[in-house]
């Protein structure tokens, strides 16, 4: 016989009742907020978010005439606010399982952002119906985003509709992504309440999404930070109606961010966008990324944040259509070779990215000369141009420079750039001997570089002190792995390393097995797609078996696409160890067919 169910107590049921009439409105939500503390703090970690919404903004309320809401000087105020933050905590981790990103999180505004914007993707499935002809006003949100809230189904269905989540949870809200549907004046007046710092619009390709955008944009430009437009089509004029709409009267703005991602300008020297990039003296992070960028427009763009006074740390321009655009800015440019001194956004930037703008090894010697003109680039990225041998021996003056600085370049990125052997080789020649701290991150993947590297990849280890490498697909082959090994100090500072697509068999897995043992404080190694025989589990099983007795580091070991491993008998004694409760070893699940086999080592 089953063990009945204890009944209720008098003062849960009396939370229960109280906690259903807060959500809803009540005479008495005053009263609430002097309960006892602990009385209080019971009830609170007890309600919906509906209902501690509520509650949220009738303290909130109380204290608008204060300088400050949270006055540390009154205890029991500063203990009311405190356990609102841990049930809005509790209410967050409950319904959203991804971590937050911020130091000092405000939960409740993080729960009413993540809530309205959960509404707005749902409501665009209705909005982007051909059949769809009503008034954004009336959309409704779903009964599993009504349950979430704590919304009970005998009340009215003004509460389902999408207006009143804009209306109730909008004011909290400090980031709203909107997709072009959205992008409308009758949303803009719906969310007039709100203080937004960082605005994020999706597909937007008609002029009404514009006007839309940018009554939102005016609407919040004293707090407005952040701006993003992604999968845009921007019209004809549609850049000066930004600008206006942020900047009044010709003032300057205060964004920080300003992102344009897979979006189209049909301007090629759009005269609002340059106003905005020059106006921004509080710019600190300028993205422009697979926007179709051309030579034509790259240099006005670039010009503009010369202009500005702003500090900028991070500018992208990346997969885009640039090749000789420095070039032309300095025939056209009469005072380029006097570039403004450290006052500029050149002397502030730290991180520049110039992947796959199709730059070749004639642009390598002007950007030779613009990159010595940013002695805080600590950062950069020149991945996926072909830069070859020769752009390489051109950006040597500036490798010297970089890395010998106070502040010494400690990121850099040559993937797939077309250099050799000997490309490699004049850059370690001249470059180790000036290196004055360790590097962070190199990255020479997909360059066929050979297995001649070897020594010279050792070499690098060794006296750059790098953190983390990657040297994926240099078609190191056996010999190299082997080679490696020999030159390789007995102690490297690696904590991460991509040693995948170079075919080492079971050289691969005698170099994981070393550089466990020389890597103290080793974190990932990623040794996928290098047809490693069966032979090599033991090998690795050693290894790994060592170090975790020795108390290691190691979270990730990737061993994917090396489909051999499953016929050795010890491919489950490898897939036993753990760090935190977490597999280390990653193993590919792929069925195995005797085709795998067959041509696995064709070029």
């Amino acid at each position: 016989m089953e063990a009945e169910e204890a009944p209720p107590s008098l003062l849960s049921l009396c939370i229960k009742t109280t906690a259903s009439t807060i959500a809803y409105g009540c005479n008495y939500l005053q009263d609430v907020l002097e309960l006892p503390f602990d009385l209080l703090e019971t009830l609170v970690m007890d309600l919906t978010p509906l209902a501690l919404h509520t509650l949220h903004e009738i303290l909130k309320g109380n204290c608008a005439e204060e300088p400050v809401a949270r006055d540390n000087s009154n205890p029991r105020k500063r203990g009311r606010y405190k356990i609102l933050d841990q049930a809005w905590e509790k209410l967050y981790k409950k319904r959203w399982t991804e971590q937050c990103n911020s130091r000092t999180p405000d939960w409740h505004q993080l729960y009413c952002e993540k809530h309205l914007n959960e509404c707005f993707e749902e409501a665009i499935e209705t909005a982007s119906l051909p059949t769809f002809s009503g008034s954004i006003c009336e959309l409704t949100v779903s009964d599993k985003i009504m349950d979430a809230i704590g919304h009970e189904q005998r009340f009215s269905d003004d509460w389902k509709k999408l207006s009143y989540h804009c209306i109730r949870f909008g004011p909290h809200s400090r980031y709203l992504r909107l997709h072009n549907v959205l992008c409308v004046q009758e949303m803009a007046e719906l969310l007039i309440g709100c203080k937004l710092e960082r605005l994020t619009f999706i597909r937007i390709n008609a002029q009404n999404q514009i006007d839309g955008a940018c009554m939102l944009i005016n609407q919040n430009r004293l707090t407005l930070h952040c701006l993003q437009f992604i999968h845009c089509q921007l019209p004809p004029g549609s850049m000066n109606q930004v600008y206006d709409s942020i900047c009044t009267e010709g003032s300057a703005h205060n964004l920080r961010t300003l992102n344009f991602i897979s979006s189209r300008f049909f301007e090629t020297r759009s005269s609002g966008l340059l106003s905005l990039l020059s106006s921004g003296r509080n710019l600190k992070l300028v993205c422009f990324r697979d926007t179709k960028l051309q030579q034509a427009s790259a240099g006005p763009i670039f010009q503009s944040l010369l202009q500005s006074s702003c500090k900028l740390h991070s500018l992208e321009m990346s997969d885009n259509y640039i090749k000789r655009w420095l070039s032309d800015m300095i025939r056209t440019s009469s005072n380029f070779s006097s570039l403004p001194e450290p006052s500029t956004c050149l002397n502030s930037i730290s991180a520049l990215n110039l992947r796959s703008n199709c730059l070749e090894q004639t642009d390598a010697e002007e950007l030779c000369f613009l990159l010595q003109k940013m002695p805080n680039l600590t950062s950069l990225d020149l991945s996926d141009n072909t830069l070859t041998d020769e752009g390489i021996r051109y950006l040597i003056p500036f490798f010297v420079w970089a890395f010998g600085k106070e502040k010494p370049l400690s990121d850099l990125s040559l993937e797939s750039c077309t250099i050799t052997e000997k490309g490699f080789h004049e850059l370690i020649r001249h470059c180790l001997p000036v290196c004055k701290e360790p590097l962070n991150k190199l990255s020479l993947s997909d360059n066929r570089l050979g297995s001649t590297v070897a020594e010279n990849l050792a070499k690098l280890m060794g006296e750059s002190h790098v953190k983390e490498l990657k040297i994926e697909d240099i078609s190191l082959g056996e010999s190299g792995f082997r080679n490696l090994i020999l030159h390789m100090p007995r102690e490297v500072s690696l904590s991460h390393i991509n040693v995948s697509k170079n075919r080492g068999r079971v050289e691969a897995a005698n170099f994981i097995s070393e550089i466990i043992c020389r890597a103290p404080h080793l974190v990932s190694i990623n040794a996928a797609f290098n047809i490693m025989p069966p032979q090599s589990v033991p090998v690795i099983f050693n290894a790994l078996d060592a170090h975790f007795k020795e108390r290691g580091k190691l979270e990730l070991l990737d061993l994917t696409n090396n489909a051999k491993l499953f016929h050795s008998e010890m491919v489950s004694e490898i897939a036993k160890f753990q760090q935190r409760g977490n597999p280390v070893v990653n193993l590919s699940r792929r069925p195995i067919h005797p085709e795998m086999f067959i041509h696995d080592d064709d070029p």
